[in-house]
């Protein structure tokens, strides 16, 4: 199994295990994101679309240990950079993150760096997208550098765009922005669960120029 699949997996465990300790009163604790409550995130980790309605503790407990399973298989084998892996890191981390948080032990993506790195890999190709909606028709070139948190902060992933009239062009001699920015740093910042000036403050994100300002001001992640 490779490194990316085992950390979406963790994650899986780190989500199961955060359930696994829930008390009735926990269940309808307020969770950050679109599902408001923590029974309602559990339900949509769980594919039990009916919520807590119904089904009750118990079924969503053995529902997301089979809806783990059904992600383990699904992935066995994928390449690397596949989108459905990635698309899965990228949900696992948000919602391991945002269930964490709601019971008041949040979960540090720093530690499941290969999973943040590979939704990236997902973001980078947002990006273009991402870069447009912030900026609207104004014409920019951002450099956006992602970095590995457990790697001493070394570059994982890099792209350069260029943006033209509100859409994106081929590669130009202009000197780009630049935003420079720890994985599981950018997953919260596109998702709208941390601001660009406390991440900052952390030595997580840096940037420079108006374009990359706008960026991670006003880029977001839909949901």
């Amino acid at each position: 199994m490779d490194d990316a699949t085992q950390a979406v997996l963790e994650l899986w465990d780190v989500a199961e295990d955060a359930v696994a300790g829930l008390d009735a009163e926990d269940w309808t604790r307020p969770a950050p994101g679109p599902e408001p409550t923590v029974g309602d995130l559990v339900a949509h980790l769980a594919g039990e679309h009916g919520g807590t309605r119904f089904a009750g503790p118990e079924q969503l407990q053995s529902s997301l240990a089979g809806a783990r399973r059904r992600t383990a298989l699904r992935l066995d084998g994928r390449p690397p950079g596949d989108r459905e892996r990635s698309a899965d890191c990228l949900d696992l981390c948000l919602h391991a993150h945002d269930l964490t948080t709601a019971l008041a032990a949040p979960v540090d993506l720093a530690d499941h760096a290969d999973a943040t790195v590979e939704a990236c890999r997902l973001v980078i190709d947002m990006a273009p997208r991402l870069l447009v909606a912030a900026l609207g028709a104004r014409d920019a070139t951002v450099r956006l550098v992602v970095r590995r948190p457990d790697a001493g902060r070394t570059a994982a992933l890099e792209r350069t765009v260029h943006v033209v009239g509100g859409r994106c062009t081929g590669p130009t001699d202009a000197f780009p922005d630049v935003v420079e920015i720890d994985a599981d740093a950018l997953l919260l910042l596109l998702a709208g669960r941390r601001r660009a000036e406390a991440l900052a403050a952390a030595g997580s994100a840096t940037w420079s120029g108006e374009a990359a300002d706008a960026f991670v001001h006003r880029a977001r992640l839909s949901g």
